[in-house]
């Protein structure tokens, strides 16, 4: 009996000693504080307690290649330890450890506290720091004590490391799968936080793998092969600009959160799409600090009815209408959702009233309404027409002509304005990648010969375009003309063509007589300014004031007036002179334009003017009161003015239309 618990008591200490003998090394993360930067070297502590005296402590150190090489040992605590590179499965390696004495089977004490450092190089990314035990086949670290027996550790003896981390990788251009465009000098992986940079243009066009992908704004980036990204994915939209990524054939999969930022000024009407599938109103809501209204536009009753549901989905390619309370900031909307990619489409638009409908940009690009190929607009004009919010006017585009800065590139998350063809009460517009461009690109320059007329009142302004064109008629083109949208503001100035139910950009075909009726509006009793800035290929381009007699040649100068609201059809524009003459006298410039007859007399402000047709009948006679007089003649034909200052006579032929 005493032979048996004496057995016991030698077991249950031998088992108490081995469970003491243990292996250790550290974690190196970002919550230690200890991880290592990318591309450099650190040191992997191998640490021991128990060991005692032993013949040699033999240690088997796994770790993975793709983020770690080997470099060294250093701070070598007994001189005679060795490492030795083992095998390599898949890309995990085995390090082979030796402590021994001075000499071949010579006792050593080990004491508690740390052995070595292995120096490793970091690549970034995960590794394992692994000792293998008795739960390997092969490789299993133990102890050779002096008897000659040997002890194997058991997983419970030892404390594992890791090297963890996920390393921002930054690109500033070019292809994603050439490393030189990377920071880090190296092609992202699954362990790497991917920025394209502001003002950067990549694509990825092979196999791409990324922990996230930040793409800051003004950032361009395209894919065409396949991009698995872990965690997030984000486009990022401020007051410089906003991200910009086309998926061109490509393949995205995302494990994380899709978000797509739209910036928004505070104060103005914004016209807002999601960029997103998915999204809901909640994108607009910032908890009632600022306060947010959302309208939707209601095609029947031509009015626009405000949005309460914070939960309702927003539509595939639906526009709204969205405002900051002014007292706010400006604010960045988060759509998060998919990336829409292939064909989106807007249903069949059934218009019973204007004919308008108010779209959205669906993707998380801009998009060009003048792509090649793409589009699909059935029964649809061409113009399009985006609200700009801080100017207070609409931007109006047709047929590579702006007016307001109108482009044939809409942003992304942006809503927009197109009209059904009115011989039609149905129309539709399906849209695919193929129209997707990236924003930073130049505006097309203006096709046809363009006559574009500002209207200022203070620092106000607006503006319509007269074409003109060989493909133009006097009818409303569904493929030039634009029709005026007006302001929220009423009290802005607004400036029109007349013809066909008021027009932004009005195309016409050439003709040396032609008169372009306009109109304005704006706020009774403010002073306003009317310039030409751009002329085309017109010699003279004259602005009648119908409300005051005033002709004003605006490539020679501005005209100034008055804004009354009771007067209507206030303004006609001629170009060229239609005098068959030189309007050069001795003593008077003589000229019509349009029905109008004008005569400029030079060094005296009295004189007896008189129109006659042809037949020398005298069909119009004033009295001068001032250096410049108009008489209107009610036929079009050739007419004789003659003006009689009491010391000169001048007589001069001209048209009057």
């Amino acid at each position: 009996m005493k032979k048996i618990i004496i057995i016991l008591s030698a077991a249950l200490f031998l088992s108490f000693g081995l469970n003491a003998q243990t292996l250790s090394t550290d974690t190196f993360s970002d919550s230690n504080g200890n991880m290592p930067a990318v591309l450099s070297n650190f040191n992997v502590p191998i640490d021991v307690t128990g060991i005692g005296e032993v013949l040699t402590l033999t240690i088997f150190f796994d770790y993975d290649t793709t983020a770690l090489t080997y470099v060294d040992t250093a701070n070598v605590v007994f001189p005679e330890s060795s490492v030795e590179p083992q095998g390599i499965s898949g890309t995990i390696r085995t390090l082979k450890i030796v402590v021994t004495g001075p000499g071949f089977l010579n006792p050593i004490t080990i004491n508690d506290g740390k052995v070595l450092d292995l120096v490793f190089n970091f690549k970034g990314g995960y590794s394992d720091l692994v000792f293998r035990t008795t739960t390997y086949t092969n490789n299993k670290s133990y102890i050779y004590h002096t008897d000659g027996s040997k002890y194997y550790f058991l997983d419970a003896d030892v404390t594992n490391g890791a090297v963890e981390g996920f390393y921002e990788n930054t690109i500033t251009g070019g292809d994603w799968d050439d490393a030189a465009n990377w920071s880090l000098g190296s092609i992202p992986d699954e362990h790497h936080k991917v920025t394209v940079d502001v003002g950067s243009e990549v694509t990825a066009a092979g196999s791409a793998t990324a922990m996230s992908v930040v793409v800051k704004p003004e950032a361009q980036f395209t894919l065409t092969g396949t991009l698995n990204v872990t965690g997030d994915f984000t486009i990022k939209s401020d007051a410089t600009g906003d991200g910009s990524y086309i998926n061109n054939g490509g393949t995205l999969t995302v494990g994380g959160t899709t978000t797509v930022e739209r910036y928004a000024v505070n104060g103005q009407w914004h016209g807002l799409s999601s960029p997103v599938t998915g999204a809901t109103f909640a994108t607009t809501y910032f908890g009632g600090n600022p306060k947010v209204w959302v309208k939707e536009y209601n095609e029947p009753t031509n009015d626009y009815t405000y949005l309460t549901d914070i939960t309702a989905p927003m539509g595939d390619m639906t526009g709204y209408f969205t405002w900051i309370q002014t007292s706010g900031t400006p604010q960045t909307y988060t759509f998060e959702g998919g990336l829409r990619t292939g064909t989106v489409s807007s249903g069949l638009l059934n218009l019973t009233n204007t004919g308008h409908a108010f779209l959205g940009n669906p993707y998380s690009s801009a998009i060009d309404w003048d792509a090649a190929t793409g589009w699909t607009k059935f029964h649809m004009y061409d113009a399009v027409y985006v609200y700009d919010g801080a100017a207070g006017q609409w931007m109006s585009y047709v047929g590579g002509t702006g007016a307001n800065g109108g482009s044939n590139y809409i942003p992304m998350g942006q809503g927009f304005f197109v009209q059904v063809d009115n011989n039609f009460t149905f129309g539709s517009i399906d849209m695919t990648n193929e129209v997707c461009v990236h924003n930073a690109v130049a505006f097309k320059s203006s096709q046809g010969n363009i006559v574009r007329l500002q209207i200022a009142d203070g620092d106000k302004t607006d503006e319509t375009v007269i074409r003109f064109t060989d493909d133009a008629t006097t009818d409303f083109d569904g493929n030039l003309d634009a029709h005026k949208m007006f302001s929220f503001k009423e009290d802005y100035p607004q400036i029109y063509s007349t013809a066909n139910d008021f027009m932004s950009i009005n195309s016409l075909p050439y003709n040396n007589n032609v008169i372009v009726n306009l109109d304005v509006r704006g706020k009774d009793g403010n002073s306003m300014t009317i310039k030409a800035t751009e002329f085309g290929d017109e010699d003279h381009v004259y602005l009648k004031d119908n409300f005051t007699g005033v002709i004003t040649d605006l490539k020679s100068g501005d005209y100034t007036f008055t804004y009354n609201s009771q007067v209507s059809d206030r303004f006609q524009l001629f170009f060229g002179i239609t005098g068959v003459d030189s309007p050069t006298a001795d003593n008077a410039n003589i000229y019509a334009v349009g029905n109008t007859v004008t005569v400029v007399l030079n060094g005296t402000i009295n004189a007896d003017i008189a129109v006659y047709n042809l037949l020398g009948q005298r069909v119009a006679s004033k009295v001068s009161t001032g250096t410049r007089t108009n008489i209107d003649v009610e036929r079009t034909g050739y007419y004789l003015v003659k003006v009689n200052d009491g010391t000169h006579i001048t007589t001069k032929k001209v048209f009057v239309n």
